[in-house]
C-alpha cells in the first residue's frame, strides 16, 4: 500500500524526537540583545539533557558565530539533529543578500560542515528564495551533495507553499520552515496541512511571534543591541499584542498548570501532527515552558477559543 503523504510528513517530523518541539539557536550569539556564551553554552546542554534533539541554526546567525557555537558543544555528538541554511547572508552595508547559485549552495555547505564539526548536514534549508535562480536548479544542486552524502534531507524557508511541488521533482522536500505563530494571518494557518499533503513537515518559527505573546517580553524594555527595537510590531508591543490576548492565553494556562507561552507552543503544535515549533529560548528557565508545552494537549473548545480571539484581532487590523 502507498504511504499516505501526511503520514510521511509526519514520519519526518520525527527527526525533532518525541517532544516535537525543535530549539531555535538564532539568538543565542545576539540578535535579541547581548547574551553570555556560558549562558547559551547552557541553554544548548540543558536542552539536549531533557530530551530537545533538533536545534536549527544558519550561517548568516551572527555571521557563521551561532554555527560555531553549536559546532563547539555538540560537535557530532549522537542524537543531535542540526538543521542550517544556504544562500543568505549580510553584505560590507548591512543588507542582506540572497544567492542560491550552485557553487554557492556547495561553498556554504562545507563551510557550515566546518563551523558544526560535522561531517553531514542533517537538514539544509535554502534561507529564501533566490529570484535569479531556478528552483529546479537549486534543488538539482542538492540533491548532489545529499547523493555525495555531505547532506541528508532538503528544506525551504520564508516560502510560498506552491514552491513545493515543482522543487520535489528534483529533490525531495523534508521540510518547510515558515513562520507560524498566534499573531500569523489566519490565511496562513492552513500551511502545515497543505506541507503535510505534499509529504513535508513544517517547522514553525517565531511559535511566541518573538517574545510579543509573553507579557514579560511585551512589557520588557529593549536593549539598543536588540534588532526588534527595529522591527514596527515592537514599536508598541501592547497594541501589536493587546491585553484581551493575553488575558485569553492567561486564563486557558491557568487551567492547564502551565505558562501562557507552553499554550502558546501547544496551539502552535496543535496545527497538526507534521508541526514542529522552534522557539529560542534563551535561558535555561525557558526550558520547563517548552517541556511543558510538549505533553500539553489542548481541547478544542480552548483551540478555538484562541483561534476566535486571534481572528477577531487580526482583521480588525484592517
Amino acid at each position: 500500500m502507498k504511504a499516505v503523504p501526511q503520514d510521511l510528513a509526519c514520519e519526518k517530523a520525527s527527526v525533532a524526537g518525541p517532544l516535537r518541539i525543535g530549539i531555535g539557536c538564532m539568538a543565542l550569539t545576539g540578535l535579541y540583545g547581548g547574551i553570555a556564551a556560558s549562558d547559551a553554552r547552557n541553554v544548548l546542554d540543558g536542552a539536549a539533557g531533557i530530551g530537545f534533539q533538533l536545534f536549527d541554526t544558519a550561517p548568516l546567525y551572527a555571521n557563521g558565530n551561532n554555527e560555531e557555537l553549536i559546532g563547539e558543544v555538540f560537535g557530532s555528538k549522537a542524537n543531535i539533529i542540526v538543521s542550517t541554511k544556504f544562500g543568505l547572508s549580510e553584505n560590507n552595508y548591512n543588507k542582506l543578500v540572497r544567492d542560491s547559485r550552485p557553487s554557492s549552495i556547495r561553498a556554504s555547505v562545507e563551510a557550515s560542515l566546518g563551523r558544526l564539526r560535522r561531517e553531514r548536514i542533517d537538514l539544509l534549508f535554502q534561507h529564501r528564495p533566490d529570484p535569479d535562480v531556478d528552483d529546479q536548479e537549486v534543488a538539482g544542486a542538492v540533491q548532489d551533495l545529499i547523493e555525495e552524502g555531505k547532506v541528508a534531507s532538503f528544506g525551504i524557508s520564508g516560502t510560498p507553499i506552491n514552491r513545493l511541488k515543482p522543487m520535489a521533482a528534483h529533490c525531495t522536500i523534508a521540510a518547510v520552515q515558515n513562520e507560524l505563530s498566534i499573531l500569523s494571518d489566519p490565511d496562513l494557518w492552513s500551511a502545515p496541512k497543505e506541507a503535510g499533503d505534499m509529504g513535508s513537515f513544517f517547522m514553525a518559527y517565531a511559535p511566541i511571534a518573538r517574545g510579543l505573546l509573553s507579557w514579560h517580553t511585551v512589557r520588557a524594555a529593549r536593549t539598543s543591541d536588540d534588532y526588534r527595537i527595529q522591527m514596527k510590531a515592537f514599536e508598541n508591543p501592547e497594541q501589536s499584542a493587546p491585553k484581551k490576548i493575553h488575558k485569553c492565553l492567561e486564563e486557558i494556562a491557568s487551567s492547564y498548570g502551565v505558562s501562557a507561552a507552553a499554550v502558546t507552543l501547544g496551539w502552535v503544535r496543535s496545527r497538526g501532527s507534521n508541526v514542529v515549533p522552534i522557539p529560542g529560548p534563551r535561558n535555561t528557565n525557558h526550558l520547563a515552558d517548552l517541556l511543558d508545552a510538549a505533553s500539553l494537549e489542548l481541547q478544542a473548545s480552548d483551540i478555538l477559543k484562541i483561534d476566535d480571539f486571534a481572528k477577531s484581532f487580526f482583521y480588525s487590523l484592517g
